[in-house]
């Protein structure tokens, strides 16, 4: 039976949500990690981004199995995958390369909910209901990255941070019984592929959807640098200013920084539709650069100035992301769908591992999380993401 569109998007918001406790489980509980496993500036960038790295290669072929199978089997599957990740991480992690091994196994388990998630919806869907879908999927990306922070961050606080890693697992297999409830696809959305992965030579037929690709991948390479680094960032500027930050969790500021972004990438998603997207998320990424730069120069400056251009960058790094996900939506066919959100995850989550390592490799040669030299550095290797992002729109053109 066919669910009304806003059974669909809210269901798998919710079950998306859900299962994001372990998306940052990680930042939450880096100080804590850092100071029980002695962790340098590499090291920390490791753990943050190869969540990441497994999510890239979990993709082509559980998008494959999506498209060949009925995709809830394939998001039960893959949540199933995700929770074990993080009750292992939970019980037997006691180092790095442990660590690091359950991180990467919990990313493959996580590309099996997002990206099979944005399919199932867009089969049941049509129309503008697809492209604002799109963008309120993104923005409940956006409200479960953040919540994240704030249930692991105080869980860790409380508990320990093996506990934050439980209660990963738990919001993980609750996304199962969710997914049951939306439905079947809309007529003439049953497309059953051959293949056991995707033929991305699909996607590649519509410039349009390639360059949407090319700007996710800037975004989430921007986005998720900022995540990870967000709370070591606010640490060592704590440090500085111990007064300024005193009694603050701050991973409860950096999930409020995520989820402040919703409104923001909602009105640029809408702003999109009615004005072209790219150049809305043209002018964003502009903006997100600037405030980068302006991020790395004041690394050292007050509290408040530093945790303000934060929250700034929050809300330009991530605004664009409504419009970047309704373009690709909109851009690609039933049946060259699931090729093109498979070549989405793969370069968007690819570069989600690459920037945050990159920035940790940058803090590493420059001088570590202490010195605001390679803070400044660092944050012109998070801008660049925003850079690859403009100019992807900037190759698009409306059409006459």
């Amino acid at each position: 039976m066919q669910r009304k569109p806003f059974t669909v998007v809210g269901v798998l918001a919710a079950a998306l949500m859900a299962s994001q406790i372990a998306l940052m489980a990680v930042p939450a509980t880096i100080v804590e990690l850092t100071r029980a496993w002695s962790l340098d500036a590499a090291q920390m960038g490791w753990l943050g981004g190869i969540y990441f790295a497994g999510y890239a290669l979990g993709l082509p072929f559980l998008a494959g199995m999506a498209g060949r199978i009925d995709g809830r089997l394939v998001y039960a599957l893959s949540a199933g995958i995700a929770a074990a990740a993080a009750f292992g991480f939970a019980a037997l992690a006691q180092g790095f390369w442990l660590g690091l091994a359950l991180r990467f196994v919990g990313g493959i388990g996580f590309a099996g909910i997002h990206i099979v998630g944005m399919k199932l919806m867009a089969d049941r869907l049509t129309g503008a209901a697809q492209a604002r879908a799109g963008a309120l999927y993104s923005a409940a990306y956006a409200v479960g990255s953040g919540a994240s922070f704030l249930i692991a961050g105080p869980v860790a606080s409380a508990l320990g941070w093996p506990a934050a890693f439980v209660t990963a697992g738990i919001g993980s297999l609750a996304a199962i019984p969710l997914v049951c409830a939306i439905g079947a696809p809309l007529p003439g959305h049953e497309v059953r592929s051959r293949r056991w992965l995707p033929d991305f030579r699909g996607a590649f037929v519509t410039p349009a959807t390639v360059r949407y690709v090319i700007a996710y991948a800037g975004n989430t390479w921007e986005v998720f640098a900022m995540r990870i680094w967000f709370v070591p960032l606010l640490a060592f500027n704590a440090d500085l200013h111990a007064s300024a930050a005193h009694g603050l969790n701050l991973s409860v500021l950096a999930g409020v920084s995520a989820i402040a972004s919703v409104p923001v990438s909602i009105v640029v998603a809408e702003l999109g539709i009615r004005c072209g997207r790219e150049r809305v998320v043209r002018a964003v990424s502009l903006a997100s650069v600037a405030v980068a730069v302006a991020l790395g120069t004041f690394a050292s400056a007050g509290f408040v100035l530093v945790l303000a251009l934060l929250m700034l960058h929050g809300a330009t790094s991530y605004g664009d992301a409504g419009a970047i996900n309704g373009g690709l939506m909109a851009s690609s066919r039933p049946e060259t769908r699931s090729a093109a959100l498979a070549l989405f995850g793969l370069f968007g989550f690819t570069a989600g591992f690459l920037g945050p390592l990159a920035v940790g490799l940058m803090l590493h040669v420059s001088g570590g999380t202490s010195s605001p030299t390679a803070w400044f550095a660092a944050f012109l290797v998070v801008g660049f993401g925003s850079v690859v992002s403009a100019a992807a729109m900037g190759r698009l053109r409306r059409p006459a």
